[in-house]
């Protein structure tokens, strides 16, 4: 098999959780743990875990998280040749706020760098992108480089849009897209229609795939993932799960299920099991990603909670 190409944020991830009710505007004593992370990063390393070769195109500062998020993305096996540092920028960072549950109750980003990640980037790494059996990317990009990204490439493109912000940069070009990942919010700013009931669900996707979309697949939290494609509709719920410690990197986890299930020809139905059951071993480790993603981990969880 060949390598995937990944092209979006790395940063550097700083976690905070609460050890009892959070009280706003006051100092709140928990646990602070520091990690990688990025979304397409993220995923990066996860597809490393479940067994395949990436190589990753991204922007780092001259700084210490820079050094950090380089030197902690090839001792996991990315491969980081096509990164390039720029100096005098900040790298990439962010912070969440956890209640006690691990729920997320707030987050902030500093990313500004990644609009360094540009149109000439995307043509200074044409080898790599055209070289590649597929390509992922996260929304983070600018609209700019997401057109440049879309005429270059040759290869299937997977799309995670992050945020309903980002999703308005990249809905012109969504249907240059084959397989993306929105959850419900930037379901409904790709397609420009509700998606409360099952029936606009249905339409919204339906809107996307008469663009050119292959595949959506749309995260939808507790409730499960819901697919749309050449098979049709499919709703994915998994059985009651208490195991959530972080829920952050779930939604990266799962399009990293998608893009593992898909190289391997998996059906639909496979595939949006793969990616629920990555999702639910993302949510349960401290870190953005699970050292236990693996592809038996995979299958055991589909077993136990899903099948």
């Amino acid at each position: 098999m060949g390598y995937i190409a990944g092209i979006g944020g790395a940063n550097m991830d700083i976690h905070g959780r609460s050890e009892r009710q959070l009280v706003m505007r006051d100092s709140n004593p928990g646990t602070l743990h520091m990690s990688l992370g990025g979304v397409c990063r993220n995923i990066c390393e996860n597809l490393v875990r479940l067994g395949e070769t990436v190589r990753l195109i991204t922007v780092v500062g001259e700084d210490v998280h820079g050094r950090s998020i380089l030197e902690g993305c090839r001792a996991v096996g990315i491969d980081m040749s096509a990164a390039q540092v720029i100096p005098g920028e900040r790298s990439s960072s962010y912070i969440s706020i956890m209640d006690g549950d691990g729920d997320m109750l707030l987050a902030m980003s500093d990313m500004h760098i990644i609009k360094r990640l540009s149109a000439q980037l995307v043509d200074a790494s044409r080898d790599v992108l055209s070289g590649a059996d597929l390509v992922v990317c996260d929304g983070n990009l600018s609209s700019a480089t997401i057109e440049r990204l879309t005429q270059v490439c040759t290869c299937p493109l997977y799309l995670d849009p992050v945020s309903t912000a980002w999703a308005r940069e990249v809905r012109p070009f969504i249907g240059c897209f084959d397989t993306i990942k929105p959850n419900r919010m930037e379901l409904e700013t790709l397609a420009q229609c509700p998606v409360d009931t099952r029936a606009h669900l249905d339409e919204a996707c339906d809107r996307l795939i008469a663009q050119g979309v292959r595949r959506v697949f749309v995260s939808m939290g507790r409730d499960g993932m819901f697919y749309k494609g050449p098979e049709g509709a499919i709703c994915g719920v998994s059985r009651p799960f208490d195991g959530m410690v972080n829920a952050t990197g779930a939604g990266d986890a799962s399009m990293a299920g998608i893009v593992w299930a898909s190289r391997r020809g998996m059906s639909a139905q496979d595939t949006l099991n793969a990616a629920m059951a990555a999702g639910m071993i993302a949510i349960s480790s401290p870190d953005t990603i699970s050292s236990d993603m693996t592809p038996e981990a995979i299958d055991r969880m589909v077993k136990e909670y899903i099948k």
